[in-house]
């Protein structure tokens, strides 16, 4: 049981609340499927946890251990080169849901923080563990930013002001979001996209937002006030898919991406925060979950991310990744299906080849395709 904690997080809500005051509007706009006038919500499977049941794993669970900073191996730093051009893709993997993608001559950046916590506060919150794998300083210069929903782990306004204020990137995210960064920069660019939609940022380069399993909140009152989605990059050479934060949602998200644009060159799935299941199902995947992802998708390489950086559930420190490399060995599929890569480290990602051409996923047993 961690009481302590949770008193210091119902301080920070009351924080919160007491600055925000009544429930923030971050979109007007026509309702739809996904959207009732208010707030978005998913059609297919809609999210029943509230705030006594945060408050329930809070007094209930117990986190696996976490080390300090101090006890771990010395970090590896990685130098992105400037640009990358033609259809080579390069990734790196900056940590938790932060990953530089470089193809055709554009830096994209995913979900980018470089703060301590992921948190309001720079006192209190979820507490890096690991260092960037990129240090700033060594960050070429960004063209577009992809922020996928709110979460402070995801939506980190101390570095898109950083990131403004050095390369003045666009930044491409769900409807509401753009809202909340223009309140904190109101001069930076932003693209704010429905799932369907999309958006050319370069003759050779699109990108798509794409429903995902999720929701969103920056405080108690604005859940779901703002949109969430997964992106996918269409690219010569191959797609590539990302799902920044999501649940399985009986692979649903997965199929339709599939059905939509074919089999993918890459993807980037996440694997971490997912104890305790009965809190965590909803929003966040297994490692097991998301190599099954992986295979509907039809993607031959992969990369998992959000793991072993911020602690956010109560699985430990490496849980994930142990779990991941089982899963693989269970499922007998080779590790470059869904790679765990050390924070700082690169891939050079081959194109697909010209041959292969865009089929249906088979669906898994028990679902219905949408």
């Amino acid at each position: 049981m961690r009481v302590g904690r949770t008193v210091l997080w119902l301080l920070a809500a009351a924080a919160v609340l007491g600055i925000g005051g009544c429930a923030a509007t971050y979109y007007n706009g026509p309702m739809s499927d996904h959207f009732d006038g208010q707030r978005f919500f998913d059609p297919d499977n809609q999210r029943k946890r509230d705030f006594w049941a945060f408050l329930k794993w809070q007094f209930t669970g117990e986190q696996g251990p976490w080390p300090e900073p101090s006890e771990l191996p010395a970090p590896t730093f990685s130098v992105p080169p400037a640009r990358v051009a033609g259809e080579a893709l390069r990734v790196t993997y900056v940590g938790h849901a932060t990953v530089l993608l470089q193809t055709q001559g554009l830096n994209i950046l995913t979900d980018p923080i470089w703060s301590e916590r992921a948190s309001p506060f720079s006192w209190l919150g979820p507490k890096r563990r690991q260092p960037p794998g990129v240090p700033f300083a060594s960050l070429p210069k960004i063209d577009v930013v992809f922020v996928s929903h709110n979460h402070y782990d995801h939506l980190d306004l101390a570095t898109l002001r950083m990131l403004h204020d050095r390369d003045r990137p666009l930044v491409v995210t769900p409807l509401g979001n753009d809202a909340i960064i223009r309140a904190a920069i109101p001069d930076l660019r932003a693209q704010a996209l429905d799932w369907g939609g999309s958006h050319a940022v370069s003759p050779e380069v699109r990108l798509h937002l794409v429903p995902v399993q999720h929701w969103s909140a920056r405080g108690v009152f604005d859940t779901n006030r703002a949109l969430w989605g997964g992106l996918v990059i269409e690219a010569p050479g191959g797609n590539v898919y990302a799902a920044l934060d999501t649940g399985y949602g009986g692979g649903r998200p997965f199929m339709k991406a599939r059905d939509a644009f074919g089999a993918f060159r890459f993807v980037l799935l996440p694997i971490g925060a997912f104890a305790p299941r009965w809190f965590m199902e909803y929003a966040h995947m297994t490692p097991e979950e998301a190599l099954e992802a992986a295979a509907i998708l039809g993607a031959e390489r992969g990369l998992a991310i959000h793991y072993d950086v911020f602690p956010l559930a109560d699985d430990g420190f490496g849980v994930a990744r142990q779990q991941l490399v089982e899963a693989r060995q269970a499922s007998g599929v080779p590790a470059e299906r869904l790679q765990d890569l050390e924070v700082g480290a690169a891939w050079e990602v081959p194109s697909l080849p010209v041959h292969a051409t865009p089929t249906r996923a088979a669906a898994p047993a028990g679902v219905r395709r949408p």
